[in-house]
């Protein structure tokens, strides 16, 4: 199985978390998520290749230190996340029989989960999909599909509907499941809060450290605490009137 992981732009990455830290911060930030996250795919087993999409230097740089590839967007499509994985999977189809889209930002993922993953599509036969959702059921955290090539990516508001809706259409065997941490992607303000509140164990150690050292995680619980307690007081005030 081949697996590609696309990659924004370090400095745009998780422009959803700018109210709680700075440009600089959110790139520290992914690039902790990034190499969490290539630390534990790279101990499971059954993956041939693991490669990065993205024209960022920073992920060429963690190419070579993982011992992966990297590809370009560029060299791939035009500008789009959609557009790039989807030509980065038909560029395989035909070499390779099953393909896997995950993402940089799942760093409480453990090498158990990857590989009960990658066992329950293994059990399944013919053309099919199996789709690790977010834990809100809405976004497709992984997705692997065999053939590559046979589901078009779709990524964005409400993906994991989406990916379902055309994989029942199109009659492929579609399996949906939710893993601890393959479905606790780090996306926005609630997901830093739950992360930096949370005892994870061993799980996501370079995130959190860098968190941490840094006092970033003293941060954000004040300002969701804060955030907390406004939509608290805006809904006794309402509830007064």
């Amino acid at each position: 199985m081949w697996v590609f992981i696309p990659l924004k732009d370090f400095v745009q990455a998780k422009q959803r978390l700018s109210g709680f830290l700075s440009p600089s911060e959110r790139r520290c930030l992914f690039q902790a998520m990034v190499e969490d996250v290539l630390d534990v795919l790279t101990q499971v087993e059954g993956l041939e290749r693991i490669i990065l999409l993205s024209d960022d230097p920073a992920a060429n740089l963690l190419a070579e230190h993982y011992n992966i590839e990297c590809w370009s967007e560029r060299a791939l499509a035009p500008p789009g996340l959609n557009s790039v994985i989807n030509a980065a999977v038909r560029s395989v189809a035909g070499q390779v029989d099953h393909c896997m889209v995950a993402h940089g930002d799942l760093p409480l993922a453990s090498v158990e989960e990857w590989q009960e993953v990658l066992a329950e599509h293994a059990r399944g036969h013919g053309a099919r999909v199996t789709l690790v959702t977010d834990r809100h059921c809405d976004g497709s955290n992984v997705l692997i599909t065999s053939p590559p090539g046979s589901l078009t990516f779709a990524y964005g508001s409400e993906s994991c509907h989406h990916h379902r809706a055309q994989a029942q259409q199109k009659g492929l065997s579609l399996m949906t499941l939710e893993r601890q941490g393959l479905s606790r992607d780090i996306d926005d303000g609630d997901d830093l809060a739950e992360l930096v509140s949370c005892d994870w164990g061993s799980r996501a150690p370079k995130t959190l450290h860098y968190l941490r050292e840094n006092g970033l995680d003293q941060r954000i619980r004040a300002l969701t605490s804060k955030e907390a307690n406004s939509a608290f007081i805006k809904m006794d005030v309402v509830s007064d009137s």
